[in-house]
Order: structure tokens, then C-alpha cells, then sequence
């Protein structure tokens, strides 16, 4: 488990190879295909969110695209787009926008083409040199 904390801002894409809870600000996308994303009651996300499960306790602007589930708690403040197979408002839930149940695994299978590789730390990535640098 991974947590962005209050004090916390962050501007670019956010990626993890396990569940994140994001209590700070991310302004970017945030990129967990094979995990959960929380966004507690103090988090703000603006951009899109794409993970296994989302749930919303506090404010995100942008597409929620999840392939099993988007939770939208009590406290939550969604504007933007929610596509996803199974779809939780719970009541006193703020929601504007629009719900798609059927593009989830499209969208699914574009972001885990275009994530980047996590690297655990310690761990090092080879790559291939070019022979014109040499």
C-alpha cells in the first residue's frame, strides 16, 4: 500500500505497482490498472483516474475508468465521466457527468500498453545501447 499524503502535491502521472491512497492533490493521471485507487476524504485529484477498483471520498475532475468497480462514498465530489462494469453512488454523493458500463475493457487494455515499467527500488533496468554511440 501507497499513500500520497496531505501535505502532498503532485503535478504529472502517478503509477505504483500496488493499491494507492492518495490524500494530497494530483493534478495528472493516475495509472494503476492491475490495483486500487482511494482518494480519501482530504484528496483532490484533477485528471483521469484508471485502476482495478476507485473509491471516492473526496474531489476528482476527470474520467474514473475502473474494470471491476468505482465507489462514490458520501463525501465524495465527482465531475467528469465514470466507465466502469459495476457502479456504487452512495447517498449524499455529488455526481455530474456522464456513466459508460461498457468501454471499461477497452480503456482497460489502452493502459496497460501505455504504462511505464515500475521499477522496484534497489532494482535497475537494462536497456539496450545504440551502437552509433560508441
Amino acid at each position: 500500500m501507497t499513500s500520497i499524503g496531505r501535505g502532498v502535491q503532485i503535478v504529472g502521472q502517478v503509477t505504483a505497482s500496488e493499491n494507492l491512497i492518495i490524500e494530497g492533490t494530483v493534478d495528472g493521471e493516475v495509472v494503476l490498472p492491475d490495483h486500487g485507487v482511494a482518494i480519501g476524504g482530504s484528496g483532490r485529484v484533477a485528471g483521469d483516474v484508471t485502476a482495478r477498483t476507485i473509491t471516492v471520498l473526496g474531489e476528482v475532475e476527470g474520467r474514473l475508468t475502473a474494470s471491476a468497480l468505482i465507489e462514490l462514498r458520501p463525501s465524495a465530489n465527482v465531475t467528469g465521466r465514470l466507465c466502469c462494469p459495476h457502479l456504487s453512488i452512495e447517498e449524499g454523493a455529488l455526481f455530474r457527468g456522464t456513466s459508460d458500463p461498457t468501454g471499461a475493457e477497452a480503456a482497460m487494455a489502452v493502459a496497460r500498453h501505455r504504462q511505464p515499467e515500475v521499477v522496484p527500488a534497489g532494482e535497475s533496468v537494462a536497456t539496450a545501447s545504440d551502437p552509433a554511440d560508441k
